[in-house]
């Protein structure tokens, strides 16, 4: 499914199949700048996958009011192709209203990857800059949102590097 998230436009599906995931990765290879990700519809959800998640993370999720990506180590739940080497997973919590509803009817979290082939260029902020290849590779494009300018940024990235945060 192609959607507008919080910041940017993204292709995202079920992290629980994981057909789908490995699916989504090659259309929406992972680089530098797109990096796969979980989105959680809430602290439950999250806490359900990731239970031994450190209170900093847990209070910095639950209390940051812009889009903020959370890497953590990766649990048995998390399909292996989104797991990176350092054995971790992006995660984040939905705070567009329609990711949110979406994850909590499916009551589990979207894999989701920016929408950017592997020769796109700059970010989707709109989806007049999504490429057609990508367009085409997804089975529904929601149609909400589609001439709004979106954030202009990615999320902003962190990880717990011995109890200290490292913004990355």
């Amino acid at each position: 499914m192609l959607l507008p998230t919080a910041n940017l436009w993204q292709l995202v599906t079920d992290a629980r199949q994981y057909k789908s995931v490995n699916r989504l990765l090659a259309v929406c290879p992972p680089n530098r700048l797109n990096n796969p990700e979980l989105i959680f519809a809430d602290r439950e959800m999250l806490l359900s996958w990731f239970p031994n998640l450190h209170p900093k993370i847990d209070t910095l999720l639950s209390y940051h009011g812009r889009v903020l990506t959370v890497k953590v180590p990766a649990t048995v739940s998390v399909p292996d192709s989104m797991v990176d080497r350092r054995d971790e997973v992006a995660v984040r919590l939905a705070l567009d209203s329609f990711c949110y509803r979406l994850t909590e009817d499916l009551e589990a979290p979207l894999a989701g990857c920016l929408a950017l082939s592997e020769v796109s260029a700059g970010l989707p902020t709109r989806f007049g800059k999504i490429r057609s290849d990508v367009m085409r590779q997804a089975d529904f494009t929601v149609q909400r949102r589609q001439r709004d300018q979106l954030d202009t940024r990615a999320a902003v990235t962190i990880r717990m590097d011995d109890d200290e945060l490292e913004f990355l």
